[in-house]
């Protein structure tokens, strides 16, 4: 088989990634050992020379699918035939780079290098992916009775709370001193802003109303975030907001702080997840934490220095 394939299937399949919408299976009444790509003129020869007049590739169901499965696994039916008609073409390239005997030399052998290296970290991340996610029952049952609020589902409208004021520029340039003194000022307006507005909204007032004050006391123009956040998972925060899911209906939060100001979240109707519907979610999620960890670890096994004389900082 081709020598040179790895590199333009690798390249060229992450097109079909970024399309996948699902992954229809083709016909089930053609047959494994059927052949779904004939390429007369291009087979296995010594490098350097032509081909015989029976020379040709025939590639069956079964060797198709194996190599959809290694190289783009969620590719769905209807993209499979460009993913044949370009496999078929880089095999002809091939073919011809052979009996040109081009397939020999430190340029070739440069080019494989590159792409075995590329293939084993695919292969590496596959692997590290299959082992991270093999997640115990006992592991999954513990997970969910230490985490009790990564498993409410609750109906939830947030406000989002400018941190500082943005004040057009002065006529006048200011001095450092005095740029720091109206920060602190704005920061403190706005602070109290977000305690007043909690207050407001534990009393009931319109969330979207109350957001609007804010940006405009803020002097912020532009879309704002929107407040209804729809049935939402604990899971689905980030881990300084989970604790909201302790709230009872109507309840609202203190003020969160976070990078662009303040967030106050009220609490609607909400329900536990039972495990039996957990189960996947937390599945995905250690899996997901333990392949990062391990790829991290890996990442760390060695040390990369670039000459900042030659690359640049």
């Amino acid at each position: 088989m081709a020598k040179l394939i790895p590199v333009i299937l690798l390249l060229g399949s992450s097109a079909f990634s970024q399309s996948a919408q699902s992954a229809a299976k083709p016909p089930a009444d053609v047959a494994p050992d059927t052949p779904v790509i004939t390429i007369q003129g291009v087979c296995d020869h010594p490098s350097g020379q032509k081909p015989g007049p029976n020379c040709k590739t025939v590639i069956t169901r079964a060797q198709f699918e194996s190599m959809v499965q290694t190289i783009q696994p969620n590719l769905p039916a209807s993209a499979r035939r460009d993913f044949a008609q370009k496999y078929a073409e880089a095999l002809v390239a091939d073919e011809k780079a052979r009996e040109m005997g081009i397939d020999q030399g430190p340029r070739y052998d440069l080019h494989m290098k590159i792409a075995r290296a590329q293939a084993l970290s695919q292969e590496l991340s596959v692997a590290v992916a299959e082992d991270a996610y093999k997640v115990s029952d006992k592991d999954i049952d513990d997970y969910y009775s230490h985490n009790p609020d990564l498993f409410v589902e609750a109906d939830l409208t947030r406000i989002l709370v400018p941190g500082v004021q943005q004040f057009p520029e002065p006529a006048e340039k200011l001095s450092d001193e005095e740029k720091t003194k109206r920060y602190e000022a704005s920061e403190a307006v706005m602070k109290d802003e977000a305690e007043r507005l909690r207050t407001r909204a534990l009393a009931g007032e319109d969330m979207e109303k109350l957001q609007s004050e804010a940006f405009a006391l803020a002097l912020v123009d532009g879309k704002q975030p929107p407040v209804q956040m729809g049935k939402t998972r604990g899971l689905d925060l980030p881990a300084n907001q989970v604790s909201v899911m302790e709230l009872k209906k109507g309840e609202v939060s203190q003020p969160i702080v976070e990078r662009r100001g303040y967030l106050i979240y009220r609490m609607g109707e909400k329900r536990t997840i039972p495990l039996s519907e957990a189960r996947d979610l937390i599945r995905m999620k250690l899996g997901g934490q333990r392949k990062d960890a391990q790829m991290d670890a890996i990442g760390k096994s060695a040390t990369t220095k670039l000459d900042e004389v030659y690359f640049g900082k």
